[in-house]
């Protein structure tokens, strides 16, 4: 059984997309080859990308065939709710599903267009690129002036998620994606943002330099706004630190 939701703009890719299935492994450019898989295709002069997600254990493959929604799923609706927001992510174009003959979810694939842009986050805070400070704190303006006031939360908020596109002499637009962990709720409050910074680098160097940007926005101390960021994050990689290894030794015992 297949599903296939298309944004009725883009209903003349209908007959690409139905063979999205059969074609993927065959046909575009790898962009990532692991666990999940992104390539690019071009069709008719445009370019698109495809992100193909796997099951990951049996009780997600449970979970998101019967009772939550699809990565796809989530991506698809939750791009089309930022671009509402005004928030840039590449256009979505549809999802599909693909199940088994008892109705569990195989694995699912989002298609949305293939934004051409010049940086992602995390190669400007690992390369020395021109405007390197005006863009870092461009894009901690979009976090406090554009996500956090709409409860836009990103659980998934690594460098690589945030694409850079230069649109003139010194004006930069930051656009989201790998989308499906990403959560809307109440405005997020001074603690609860900044603490959404630590995820974007491991670096306490290039976290130092988002917390004082931060604390620029926010009229704060800017050495406790330093040092509380590196904190949380120092306390949360000895919280996984930790978490793995107990649920190593449970695996050992079961």
């Amino acid at each position: 059984m297949i599903k296939i939701l298309i944004n009725k703009k883009h209903e003349e890719l209908r007959a690409v997309i139905e063979q999205i299935d059969n074609n993927f492994l065959n046909n575009g450019e790898w962009i990532k080859d692991a666990r999940n898989q992104i390539k690019r295709i071009e069709y008719d002069g445009v370019d698109y990308c495809i992100k193909k997600f796997y099951k990951a254990t049996a009780f997600n493959h449970l979970m998101y065939s019967y009772i939550r929604k699809s990565k796809a799923q989530r991506s698809y609706e939750i791009a089309q709710q930022l671009l509402v927001k005004n928030i840039n992510t590449p256009e979505p174009i549809a999802f599909m599903e693909i199940y088994n003959r008892w109705h569990f979810l195989k694995h699912s694939y989002y298609i949305c267009r293939f934004e051409h842009v010049d940086y992602t986050l995390s190669e400007v805070l690992n390369s020395e690129v021109d405007d390197k400070a005006l863009i870092v704190r461009g894009f901690v303006n979009f976090m406090i002036n554009g996500l956090h006031p709409q409860g836009i939360w990103h659980k998934d908020f690594n460098g690589s998620n945030v694409l850079i596109k230069q649109l003139g002499e010194r004006h930069f637009q930051y656009s989201l994606v790998d989308l499906n962990r990403i959560k809307f709720s109440k405005v997020i409050q001074y603690h609860r943002g900044l603490h959404n910074l630590q995820q974007i680098s491991s670096n306490p160097i290039y976290l130092a330099e988002l917390a004082k940007y931060y604390a620029n926005f926010k009229n704060t101390n800017e050495e406790e706004t330093i040092y509380e960021l590196l904190f949380v994050k120092y306390i949360g990689r000895l919280r996984r630190r930790y978490t793995k290894r107990f649920l190593h030794a449970l695996k050992t015992i079961l």
